[in-house]
Formats: C-alpha cells, structure tokens, sequence
C-alpha cells in the first residue's frame, strides 16, 4: 500500500512538473514574442517620425511667404504696386 502511494506521488509530481516545464516554455515564447512586437514598433515608430519631420518640412516650404509671393507673380500675374494711385471720382 505504502509502494503503491508512493508510485502516485512520484507520477503526479512528474507530471506536476512536466505542466510548469510547458508553462515556462509558453510565457518564454510569448516574452520573445513581444520583443520582436515591441522591436517592429520602434522601428516602425521611427519610420513615422522621419515622415513627419519631412511633412513638416515640406509644408512650411509651401507656405513659405516667397512661395506665396512668386505664386501671386508668376501664375496669378499680379504685380506689386509700387506708388500709390489716386483716383478721384468727380460728379
């Protein structure tokens, strides 16, 4: 009786085992797996900041004052005024 309490001690610590062996070997995999996630984000979030900065650039050059001036002069065809005209309206 005592042999055979034994043998179930015995096989249930081994299986005891073998489930917190699988247990460790699942929230390894799953660490590593968040390391690459967390890898491909700063990666990522450094692709989308470069885009930004060129955004940003690239609208301030836009939006620039002599951007806006030559657009006025060469495809508005304004000209700037350069004295002042007067015009009286007599009745």
């Amino acid at each position: 009786m005592k042999k055979n309490t034994l043998k179930y001690l015995l096989l249930m610590n081994i299986f005891l085992l073998l489930c917190l062996c699988l247990e460790i070997i699942k929230t390894r995999w799953q660490f590593s797996q968040e390391h690459e996630n967390n890898a491909y984000l700063k990666v990522a979030n450094n692709k989308l900041t470069e885009i930004n900065f060129n955004l940003k650039t690239e609208y301030h050059h836009l939006s620039s004052p002599a951007k806006v001036e030559r657009h006025a002069k060469e495809n508005l065809k304004m000209i700037e005024i350069t004295k002042a005209t007067n015009i009286n309206y007599e009745e």
